[in-house]
């Protein structure tokens, strides 16, 4: 309607019919220019920078080979659950400041996008995603008090699993003793039946025995 000067009188599906109006003049009509060129795709900052903030170009070319030769932390699988890599890579920090995580199989795009959930999360710097692996990088300035309380605030994979084992340890604890106590509270149960029954047939046999007055 803005373009063209008319009013859409009929909807119905993909169908618009659309009306010039009465004092419609070709002269008089909006002129359009055409479209001859194409908008500039939008520019976005670049994941992996040439120079690693705070290295020298060889600095950082050395740890770029210095991270493919890291041993690797876990293999990422295709439509995996990746809600323990987080923890994971803040423990592998811990022993040493470059990670390693397998991504052979992986769309590029995919990767990619759990890199940046790694950078954010952690946090840490990425290095690399050569020979689809994603490399990061701890930093210079990595404070192992901050990294403690993430670790308090975030509980790492080994906790999780160690509070995993016990729970499951406190809750057979808990059914056996629940089972002994049932075991034992039966057993109360047929010793009293049995002391009911017991004196139930000494009353009745004292019963039987009249005294004979003749």
């Amino acid at each position: 309607q803005d373009k063209t000067g008319g009013l859409i009188i009929h909807r119905h599906g993909g169908l618009l019919i659309l009306y010039r109006g009465r004092h419609y003049h070709p002269k008089k009509r909006p002129v359009i220019p055409l479209m001859l060129w194409k908008p500039a795709e939008p520019i976005y900052p670049r994941l992996i920078k040439t120079t690693i903030e705070g290295l020298t170009v060889q600095e950082t070319k050395e740890m770029r080979k210095k991270g493919l030769h890291a041993p690797v932390l876990t293999k990422l699988a295709k439509n995996g659950y990746y809600a323990n890599l987080v923890p994971m890579v803040r423990d592998g920090f811990l022993a040493d400041e470059l990670v390693r995580i397998d991504c052979k199989g992986l769309p590029k795009s995919d990767y990619r996008k759990i890199g940046v959930k790694l950078r954010d999360l952690v946090p840490c710097i990425l290095v690399s995603f050569d020979k689809e692996q994603i490399i990061v990088w701890r930093g210079k300035d990595h404070d192992e008090s901050i990294q403690d309380n993430l670790h308090n605030a975030f509980p790492s994979f080994l906790q999780l699993e160690s509070a995993a084992v016990k729970n499951e340890n406190v809750e057979q604890e808990e059914a056996s003793s629940e089972s002994v106590a049932g075991k034992n509270e039966h057993g109360e149960k047929e010793e009293t039946s049995s002391d009911c029954s017991s004196d139930e047939w000494s009353e009745i046999s004292s019963s039987d025995d009249v005294p004979d007055d003749k």
